[in-house]
């Protein structure tokens, strides 16, 4: 199980990672961070995209009095698309980023961090007059342990 270190909120590069292919083949022009969101205006926004946002943490178990957690992180990936006729459609897109995350793990500062594991999402599909915007969520399970 991945420990947490130096960075609480690794799991979210490490999902900008395991996306990042999907930009390399042109499926996503780009993965925006959480940081980058409220910066994205829907007129200028780059499409189709996707938006790595965490949604919080919940405590599994504790153990060594308290000394050590596990922590169940989720995480929201949202697929932004133009409802246009000339972008790819929004299910082989959701297809695609589903494959590049669900079950996956990944290497970071030696550790594996992984696997995301499709859960819920409290977040429901939204519309607008030009775009789509699909949630996909989920958790991944890592140990935190205070210095």
């Amino acid at each position: 199980m991945f420990e947490i270190k130096d960075n609480y909120l690794a799991a979210g590069e490490a999902l900008t990672q395991l996306l990042e292919p999907l930009v390399a083949s042109q499926k996503l022009k780009k993965v925006y961070q959480a940081n980058e969101l409220s910066e994205v205006d829907e007129r200028s926004q780059i499409t189709p995209a996707a938006h790595v946002l965490y949604l919080g943490d919940g405590l599994d178990e504790t153990a060594q009095g308290g000394n050590s957690s596990q922590v169940k992180q989720t995480w929201l990936v949202v697929l932004a698309c133009r409802l246009s006729i000339h972008e790819r459609p929004a299910g082989e897109l959701l297809v695609s980023l589903l494959n590049a995350v669900v079950g996956k793990s990944i290497a970071v500062d030696g550790q594996m961090l992984g696997p995301f594991v499709r859960v819920n999402s409290a977040v429901k599909p939204r519309f607008t007059k030009s775009h789509g915007y699909y949630p996909v969520a989920v958790s991944v399970k890592l140990r935190f342990k205070p210095s």
